[in-house]
């Protein structure tokens, strides 16, 4: 184990500084921020609430995503939902290229799943087979140094990560997105999670935009008394870009 994070770290130090060249001219900037929520009465009471922020900085050289996901909700008056994650993932594109190397770090919590902390840093090599104005997709894959503690543990390990972003802007108003990933412990491949996010948004004013959007979260090894396995929600909502 030490010597994974010995190496983890020497990456970790060396990959930016390969992006101390990139331009400061042609950078573009994209942030946005979502509410949904789903609300039922009747013979059952559910309500749930989702936030998301984005913010993007894109350039010739190097490019930074940046996402805080957070969701809450009861059912019949207990809280069924409680989480947050935030992700950032920092990648260099050789030569300005398809073929990138970057840094991805994870900060997550979970109240229902008893999970108070999980944090993730790891290099990834990548590579963009489609890389347009109105359509994007790449494939990566890397190590990461995962820290959790629990309500009954706590301790460290390192895990593969494989991970898939698409997104479709298949008219001026409406655009498509799926990003998949999938993690397993290096010492134990049984103990794995994965996250599905797919998507539609339309927009309905100059930075204004309706959403509808699936997760899916897979844990093989969930914690907590009746956590299943998979943990899907549907929100639907608004979406503004500033």
């Amino acid at each position: 184990m030490k010597g994974i994070k010995r190496i983890l770290v020497a990456i970790l130090v060396a990959l930016p500084l390969a992006g101390l060249a990139d331009e400061v001219t042609n950078v573009t900037y994209k942030s946005s921020a979502a509410l949904g929520a789903t609300y039922k009465d009747g013979n059952t009471e559910k309500s749930l609430f989702t936030m998301t922020l984005k913010g993007d900085r894109l350039s010739l050289l190097n490019d930074w995503l940046n996402t805080l996901y957070g969701e809450y909700g009861k059912t019949e008056g207990d809280q069924t939902e409680g989480q947050l994650r935030g992700q950032s993932d920092w990648r260099h594109k050789f030569g300005g290229k398809n073929f990138f190397g970057g840094v991805f770090g994870e900060a997550y919590h979970d109240t229902i799943k008893q999970i108070r902390t999980r944090l993730k840093i790891g290099p990834n090599l990548g590579y963009y087979f489609i890389n347009e104005e109105a359509m994007k997709f790449d494939v990566s894959a890397g190590i990461n140094w995962v820290y959790e503690r629990t309500a009954t543990t706590e301790g460290d390990f390192s895990e593969l990560r494989v991970a898939a972003h698409y997104v479709w802007d298949f008219t001026e108003t409406a655009s498509y997105y799926l990003n998949v990933e999938y993690s397993a412990n290096v010492e134990d491949t049984d103990d794995g999670n994965g996250l599905l996010v797919t998507g539609l948004k339309s927009k309905v004013a100059e930075n204004l935009a309706l959403f509808v959007e699936l997760r899916d979260e897979y844990d093989n090894t969930p914690n907590g008394v009746g956590v299943d396995h998979n943990d899907v929600t549907v929100s639907a909502g608004l979406n503004y870009d500033f």
